[in-house]
């Protein structure tokens, strides 16, 4: 007899970074390499949202760029973020350095399977020190993203 449901997820890597400040931007990683932002080319196969891409009737661009993305929901929160609706690439910005995300995306996104997906946040140093107040907004976005694609 079966007793669980199965059911879909979401996990977050939240890193912190100081070597490039002059975005100075908040990077959400899909494990989707910055020169395929910069070019438009957004294909969920390769991403650590894969899951969340095959089971949303929202376009692909939208959830990692567009209107139903993360991206935007930090963006109205008062931040400067990537990928989002304002900066959808890292070329929009003036060094243009983004983190795709690392191990953590790539071994616990749904990259090769399985219902949970992975994000990685790369937070600026300035919104570090002041946690407090960041992290409850910061918090009320993603919150409120988890609900929009996930079985809240």
């Amino acid at each position: 007899k079966q007793w669980y449901q199965r059911r879909v997820a979401i996990t977050a890597g939240i890193h912190g970074y100081t070597t490039h400040n002059t975005d100075n931007w908040l990077e959400l990683g899909y494990n989707i390499h910055g020169s395929l932002l910069n070019q438009g080319l957004l294909d969920p196969e390769g991403s650590s949202i894969k899951a969340l891409a095959a089971r949303s009737d929202k376009p692909f661009p939208s959830i990692v760029a567009g209107d139903d993305s993360l991206g935007k929901l930090v963006m109205e929160e008062g931040y400067r973020v990537v990928p989002s609706p304002q900066y959808p690439r890292p070329d929009t910005g003036i060094q243009g350095k983004y983190f795709r995300g690392g191990y953590i995306t790539r071994q616990w996104g749904s990259l090769y399977g399985g219902d949970i997906d992975c994000i990685q946040l790369e937070v600026p140093q300035w919104i570090r020190e002041e946690s407090e107040e960041h992290g409850e907004r910061l918090g009320q976005a993603f919150a409120q993203w988890i609900k929009d694609h996930y079985e809240v």
